[in-house]
C-alpha cells in the first residue's frame, strides 16, 4: 500500500512505539505520592520540556490535551481579556479547519462576541491591508493556521502576528499542517496560542498540546484536578506525551533532509500530473504553498469514488481534512476559495509524510490512470456516459 495522505496517520516516527512502551511498562499514575509517582512525574514534566524546546516556548506553556480539535476549542471559547473579559469579536479566517469555524460560532452563540471570517487576497492568503483597514475594535481575537492542510497555502501569520499585537487583540493558530516542512515556533514573533499537534507529526493520536503565551488568560477547561496547572483537570496520558516528544524530537533533527524532500517529491509529482492530465486543476498554484500538498480537481468524477478506486489499486488519499471527510460534501475550503461545487466534488488531497519516496510516483500514476478510466463511464450524477 502506498500511503500519499498524512491525516490518515499510517506510520509512527522511528523511536514513537518504543518510546509509548517504556512508559506502558509502568502503569503508575503521575498524581500519585509515592516515589513512582513522583518518578513518573518528573517524566512527564520532561516530555512537556521537550516539546517546548521543539516549539521554542516556556515548559510552562505547554498544555496537554487530547487532540488539536480540543486545543483549538480550547483557545477559541476560553481565551479571555484584562478584567476576565470575553472577546467581542472573533476574525477567523474561511480556510480553518472546522474546530475553529464551530468553536467561533459557539462562542458568538454564547457571549455576544461578532464573528467575522477575514477576507482574502485572489491567492488565497490574508489580505493584510484589508484586516488593518477593517479591524473591528477592541478585544478582538483572531484565528489563521499557518498551512491549510487541504491546499498547503500558507499565511503570513508572522505578519499578522505583529498587526494583532499592535491593536491589542490576541492571536491562535492552528499549525498542524506545518509539520515536516517548518518547525511551528512560539518565540516573540509567534502567536499568542498555539495548536500543536501529534498525530500530524508522526506521533500517536489522542495527545496534542495548546501553547498558551505567558501572561493570556484562559479560562479552566475541564474541572476537577490540579493537573496541568489547573487548567485542565484528568489523567494524563504519560505514554502518549512520550511518543509524541519523540516524534517532535526526530521531526526536529531530520527537518532539513525532510523539507529537500518534500519540494523534490512536490516538484516531480507535480510536473507528472500536468502532463498525464492537463484537465486537473492544482488548486492553489498561483498563491504562495507549502510543498507536499497537492489538492487535485479532477473532472467530471465524485472524489470519494475515485479515493475508493485508488485505494483498491493500493494507493491511499485524502479528499480533505481529517474531520471533514467524513462528510462526504464539498469542504468549505475550496468554496472559500471560489471552486463551484460540480468542480470541487472531483477533489483529491495528497499529501507526503516522511516515509514517503520517488518511487511512490509510479504506482500513484498507474492507479491514477486506471481509476479514472473505469469513471470516464460515469458522470458525477450517476448516469452512464
Amino acid at each position: 500500500m502506498i500511503h500519499l495522505h498524512v491525516d490518515a496517520m499510517p506510520f509512527f516516527r522511528p523511536g514513537v512505539r518504543e518510546a509509548i512502551n517504556r512508559e506502558l511498562d509502568d502503569t503508575i499514575v503521575p498524581t500519585a505520592r509515592i516515589r513512582k509517582g513522583l518518578d513518573k512525574a518528573e517524566r512527564l514534566e520532561h516530555y512537556r520540556e521537550e516539546i517546548a524546546r521543539y516549539a521554542q516556548s516556556r515548559p510552562e506553556e505547554v498544555v496537554f490535551v487530547s487532540s488539536v480539535t480540543e486545543a483549538n476549542g480550547w483557545a477559541i471559547r476560553g481565551v479571555r481579556f484584562p478584567g476576565n473579559s470575553a472577546p467581542n469579536h472573533v476574525l477567523i479566517s474561511p480556510l480553518e479547519h472546522s474546530s475553529v469555524l464551530r468553536s467561533a460560532e459557539a462562542l458568538a452563540r454564547d457571549t455576544g462576541a461578532k464573528m467575522q471570517l477575514v477576507a482574502l487576497t485572489s491567492k488565497g492568503a490574508v489580505d493584510l491591508d484589508a484586516l488593518i483597514k477593517n479591524w473591528p475594535g477592541d478585544r478582538t481575537l483572531v484565528s489563521v493556521q499557518r498551512v491549510n492542510p487541504e491546499t498547503g497555502l500558507l499565511q503570513p501569520v508572522s505578519d499578522i502576528a505583529r498587526i494583532v499585537r499592535e491593536r491589542g487583540g490576541i492571536l491562535h493558530s492552528d499549525t498542524s499542517g506545518s509539520h515536516g516542512w517548518e518547525i511551528p515556533l512560539f518565540s516573540k514573533d509567534g502567536p499568542d496560542l498555539m495548536s500543536l499537534s501529534s498525530a500530524s507529526a508522526g506521533g500517536p493520536a489522542g495527545i496534542a498540546a495548546l501553547l498558551i503565551r505567558r501572561g493570556i488568560r484562559i479560562t479552566p477547561w475541564l474541572l476537577g484536578g490540579a493537573q496541568e496547572d489547573g487548567r485542565r483537570a484528568g489523567s494524563q496520558p504519560v505514554f502518549l506525551a512520550a511518543g509524541f516528544s519523540q516524534a517532535l524530537l526526530h521531526e526536529k533533527d531530520s527537518i532539513d533532509g525532510e523539507r529537500q524532500r518534500l519540494t523534490h517529491l512536490d516538484q516531480i509529482f507535480l510536473s507528472a500530473i500536468t502532463k498525464n492530465h492537463p484537465d486537473v486543476t492544482i488548486v492553489g498554484l498561483d498563491g504562495k504553498r507549502r510543498p507536499g500538498i497537492l489538492n487535485l480537481l479532477v473532472p467530471e468524477v465524485d472524489g470519494q469514488a475515485l479515493l475508493s478506486l485508488l485505494d483498491r489499486e493500493g494507493v491511499g488519499v485524502g479528499t480533505g481534512a481529517s474531520c471533514s471527510a467524513q462528510s462526504l460534501t464539498v469542504t468549505h475550503v475550496l468554496t472559500a476559495l471560489g471552486y463551484p461545487a460540480r468542480r470541487s466534488q472531483g477533489s483529491i488531497v495528497l499529501s507526503f509524510g516522511w516515509w514517503n519516496q520517488e518511487s511512490d510516483l509510479e504506482p500513484f500514476q498507474k492507479a491514477l490512470e486506471k481509476s479514472r478510466g473505469l469513471l470516464s463511464r460515469i458522470n458525477v450524477s450517476g448516469a452512464t456516459a
